[in-house]
C-alpha cells in the first residue's frame, strides 16, 4: 500500500514537470512567433523608407522655402550690394541712380545731402590737383545719428587699387582708438573727465619707462578729459597696459565693431583690431601708437555718432528708394542699429571729453573762432584727431573723427575724414571737417525718408 502511494506521488511530479515543460515550449512559441512579427514589421518600413522617402525629398525640395526675395516688393542689402558699384559711389555728385537687376530697371535715391557733397568732393579735387601739399589719399563719411543717414560720402586716392577709400580698413586708427580706450576707462575704472592721472616724459612718446606709477619730481599731472583732449600717449599706455588689459581692450573694441561686419548698402572693409599677451602692445592698442590697428572712415563716422546717441551705433543706410520703372517703390529692410557699444553715461563722458579737443585740444586750431563764427556758435561741436605715419614714412596719416549738433533743435552729424599727406601737410583732416560742418548747419534739412525695420534686435553691452 505504501509503494503504490510512493508510485502514485512520483506520477504526479512526472506529469507536473511535463506540463511545466509543454507551458515553456508555448511561451518559446509564441516569443518566436512575435520576434519574426516584429522583424516582419521592422523590413516593412524599412522597405517603404527606401520606397518612399526619395519621393517624399522631392517632394519637400519642390518647395520653396520661405524667403523675403519672394516679396517682389523687397529688397535685402544683400541685393543692394549686387547692385552698387563701390567705384561709381566713390564720389557721387547726383542723387539717383539708375540700376539693372535681372529684367527689371530700378531708379535708386540716395540719401546725400548734395551741398556737402558737393562741397567735399570739390575741396578734395582741388586739393589732389596741387604741386605742393596733395594728398596721397582723402576720404571723409558724415552721417546723420538719429537715422544713420548717409549725408556724404567722398573720396580720392592715388593708390592702384583702391575701389572706395570711404569703405576701406586701409588707415591705421592712431589715436582715434583712444575714444574706445577712454569708453572702457570710463565704465570700468570709473574715472570721470576730472579724474587725475599722471605721467613721466613726453607727450606723445611711448617708452616703456613711462609705463608705471612711479612718481618723482618730474611727473606731470593732468585731468582725463585733458589727457584724451591733448592726445597724451602714456597716459593712456598706462590704462591699457596696467589697468585695462588685453580683455577690456578687446572686449570694448569688439563692441564698437572692430573685428566685425558691418552691415551697409556697400561692402565695407573690417576695422581690424589685433592684441596679443605683451602688456607694452597693450599700451601701444590703447594709445593707438601702432600701425596694425586700422579702421575705415565709415567705421570712424559711426564710432563718433556713439557721443551724441547715447551710446547707440546708428545703422548706415545711403539708399534711401528704390522705384520700378512701372512706378512701384520697393522696400528695403533695415536693422533699427548695429547695437548698443557703451552706456548713456559713458557716452555723455566722451561728449565732453570731445568737446574739450575742440576748445583746448589737438583739434583748436582747426576750430579756433568757432564761437564767433555766425553757424558754429549755435552748435555743440566735439572731436577726436589722429596722426601716424605709415610704415614707409612717406605718408603721413591724418584723422579727424567728431560729431555737431544743433543746440536749437538738436539735428547732428557725426562725421570721419582721414588725409594721407605726402611730402608737405597740406589741408589737415579737421580743417576739412570744420569746412563740412559749417556747410550742412548753413542750409535747411532734408525730411528723412522713414525706412522699414528689421525684426533683428540691436545687441546690448550685455551680449558682447
Amino acid at each position: 500500500m505504501r509503494q503504490q502511494k510512493q508510485d502514485w506521488r512520483a506520477y504526479q511530479q512526472s506529469l507536473k514537470q511535463r506540463q511545466k515543460i509543454i507551458a515553456r515550449s508555448h511561451t518559446l512559441k509564441k516569443g518566436v512567433l512575435r520576434g519574426l512579427a516584429g522583424g516582419a514589421l521592422a523590413a516593412l518600413v524599412i522597405a517603404l523608407a527606401v520606397t518612399f522617402a526619395p519621393r517624399i525629398k522631392a517632394a519637400f525640395d519642390a518647395t520653396p522655402a520661405p524667403s523675403r526675395q519672394e516679396n517682389p516688393n523687397r529688397l535685402t542689402q544683400d541685393s543692394l550690394r549686387g547692385l552698387l558699384d563701390p567705384r561709381t559711389l566713390a564720389h557721387l555728385d547726383h542723387k539717383k541712380l539708375q540700376v539693372t537687376q535681372g529684367d527689371k530697371e530700378l531708379t535708386l535715391t540716395t540719401t546725400l545731402d548734395l551741398e556737402l557733397q558737393a562741397l567735399l568732393i570739390n575741396e578734395f579735387k582741388r586739393n589732389i590737383a596741387r604741386k605742393r601739399g596733395t594728398p596721397r589719399y582723402v576720404a571723409a563719411v558724415a552721417v546723420d545719428p538719429a537715422t544713420g543717414r548717409i549725408l556724404s560720402m567722398a573720396g580720392f586716392s592715388k593708390e592702384e587699387d583702391a575701389e572706395n577709400p570711404s569703405l576701406e580698413a586701409a588707415y591705421p586708427a592712431a589715436s582715434i582708438f583712444k575714444i574706445i580706450t577712454a569708453s572702457a576707462a570710463t565704465e570700468k575704472l570709473g574715472l570721470t573727465p576730472r579724474s587725475t592721472l599722471s605721467f613721466n616724459g613726453g607727450k606723445y612718446t611711448l617708452y616703456k619707462r613711462q609705463l608705471n606709477e612711479k612718481k618723482n619730481k618730474y611727473t606731470n599731472t593732468i585731468s582725463f578729459r585733458d589727457s584724451f583732449a591733448q592726445s597724451v600717449n602714456p597716459v593712456f599706455g598706462k590704462l591699457g597696459a596696467l589697468k585695462l588689459k588685453k580683455e577690456n581692450l578687446s572686449g570694448y573694441a569688439e563692441r564698437f565693431l572692430f573685428n566685425q561686419e558691418i552691415a551697409f548698402d556697400l561692402p565695407v572693409e573690417k576695422s581690424t583690431l589685433a592684441i596679443g599677451e605683451d602688456p607694452y602692445q597693450w599700451a601701444e592698442v590703447a594709445c593707438g601708437f601702432n600701425r596694425i590697428t586700422r579702421i575705415s572712415p565709415l567705421h570712424g563716422a559711426l564710432i563718433g555718432a556713439t557721443a551724441v546717441t547715447g551710446g547707440n551705433i546708428p545703422a548706415p543706410y545711403l539708399v534711401d528708394s528704390v522705384v520700378t520703372a512701372g512706378g512701384q517703390e520697393l522696400t528695403v529692410p533695415r536693422p533699427p542699429s548695429l547695437g548698443q557699444a557703451v552706456p548713456q553715461k559713458v557716452s555723455s563722458t566722451l561728449n565732453e571729453l570731445m568737446q574739450r579737443t575742440i576748445r583746448s585740444g589737438t583739434a583748436r586750431k582747426s576750430f579756433a573762432g568757432y564761437r564767433r563764427d555766425p553757424v558754429l556758435k549755435n552748435l555743440t561741436l566735439g572731436g577726436k584727431t589722429g596722426s601716424i605715419s605709415n610704415k614707409a614714412r612717406d605718408v603721413r596719416v591724418d584723422w579727424f573723427v567728431g560729431f555737431a549738433k544743433e543746440n536749437k533743435t538738436g539735428r547732428s552729424m557725426a562725421i570721419a575724414v582721414v588725409v594721407g599727406h605726402q611730402a608737405y601737410i597740406g589741408t589737415r583732416a579737421s580743417a576739412y571737417a570744420r569746412k563740412a560742418i559749417t556747410c550742412y548747419f548753413s542750409h535747411p534739412p532734408e525730411s528723412p525718408r522713414p525706412h522699414i525695420a528689421d525684426t533683428q534686435q540691436a545687441k546690448t553691452p550685455n551680449d558682447s
